[in-house]
């Protein structure tokens, strides 16, 4: 046998070796790529094209959807044409892209709109598309799911008295009128401008919109797959982190879908206040734990004569309802006040105080915070003696 017939003998064999997908799939990777950094080019074509991009856990065309919104989001303009073409032809549609980068200019500026819409332009024109159809303005003629009266109250209970134009426009324009917006559906808004946060690290916003990406008709599995897409187009950071707060909302969902009402039966054992935040004796009975996106917790607090808390604080307040006995509150640099059942008492947020029975009558009563970051209460040092037995 000759070494020419050695050669092709050789070659045929390899090629059975390789699965016939992968020998009818052209390179991806640019000859730059391949002639510089060999390695990138074999995870482009073998990793991120042959793998992440044919995995049917989300659609060709979602895919491209989530990668043209980080290029837009992180200004990576000069990666856009490849991918404009790709998008086009995996499904989306030219006033699609227009509703995509109005979107876009919302939620990560106009200038990132603007110049995304010099490359669309490029590529409209050397596919011919008919720019006639784009030049109607669509109507905002969508539903904003029933939660959206909730956002709107919030928006204008925390912005508005700061900011009243900002909340405004937030209420009029952002939500009323562009998410419902025809060009573009609810569900794609919200698989675009989750894109667009990850990718730009907005963790504060995203949180929001993984529920609302949830309301609108994306699924769980479909939310974690953009985002494992989007690692390789914004960084694992970016991802891992997006990942961590979708897990979180994931987890409230299904604690909230898991307890929507809680009933706290009497009769279990009390437990004993810890000495360290209480002096004398105290037993705490019932308490509750807010489930889903639920901050508040609470507890019903028996207090014998002569016993009370330390000074503490709540970073969200305090409600008391006292229901048996009387005792005392006392706000650090004030008076103390009597309390007795019946009274309710609220102590604002972040004030230093205590409270607890009288020296004479034992105290109950309910007490209800909310926490921040995690933390209802933040335990300081005990009352003076002296000062309780002055009252």
């Amino acid at each position: 046998m000759g070494d020419e017939t050695i050669k092709i003998a050789t070659a045929a064999a390899l090629a059975m070796a390789v699965p016939a997908e992968a020998q009818e799939r052209p390179s991806v990777a640019p000859k730059n790529m391949q002639a510089i950094a060999p390695a990138l080019a074999d995870y482009t074509d073998r990793v991120l094209f042959g793998d992440v991009w044919v995995r049917p856990e989300l659609s060709p065309r979602d895919r491209s959807v989530v990668t043209l919104s980080v290029l837009i989001a992180t200004g990576r303009t000069e990666q856009m044409a490849s991918h404009l073409g790709r998008g086009l032809d995996n499904g989306i549609k030219p006033s699609e892209l227009a509703g995509m980068v109005t979107q876009l200019a919302f939620y990560t500026g106009w200038p990132n709109a603007v110049s995304a819409l010099n490359e669309i332009e490029k590529v409209f024109a050397a596919r011919h598309v008919d720019l006639t159809p784009l030049g109607k303005v669509p109507p905002p003629t969508g539903k904003l799911p029933d939660s959206d009266r909730a956002r709107a109250a919030n928006v204008d209970r925390t912005l508005a008295p700061m900011a009243p134009k900002l909340a405004q426009l937030t209420n009029d324009v952002v939500f009323a009128d562009l998410w419902r917006r025809a060009d573009l559906s609810s569900r794609d808004r919200s698989l675009v401008t989750i894109s667009a946060l990850a990718a730009g690290g907005d963790g504060d916003q995203l949180a929001f919109h993984v529920q609302r990406g949830l309301e609108n008709g994306l699924t769980q599995a479909q939310i974690v797959e953009a985002l494992t897409h989007l690692a390789f187009y914004a960084g694992w950071p970016k991802a891992n982190a997006a990942i961590a707060i979708a897990g979180k909302v994931f987890a409230s969902k299904k604690s909230a879908a898991m307890a929507k009402v809680q009933v706290v039966r009497p009769g279990r054992e009390p437990t004993s206040g810890p000495a360290e935040h209480f002096t004398g004796s105290v037993s705490v009975a019932s308490p509750l734990r807010g489930s889903g996106d639920s901050r508040l917790g609470g507890a019903t607090v028996t207090f014998q004569p002569g016993a009370h808390t330390n000074w503490h604080t709540h970073p969200l307040g305090q409600l008391l309802i006292v229901t048996a006995g009387h005792g005392w509150v006392q706000v650090d640099g004030e008076a103390a006040k009597p309390i007795a059942t019946g009274d309710t008492v609220f102590i604002a947020p972040r004030v230093k105080h205590w409270h607890g029975a009288a020296r004479d009558s034992a105290m109950t009563h309910v007490a209800v915070s909310e926490a921040q970051d995690g933390t209802s209460v933040t335990w300081l040092g005990p009352v003076a003696s002296e000062s309780y037995d002055k009252l």
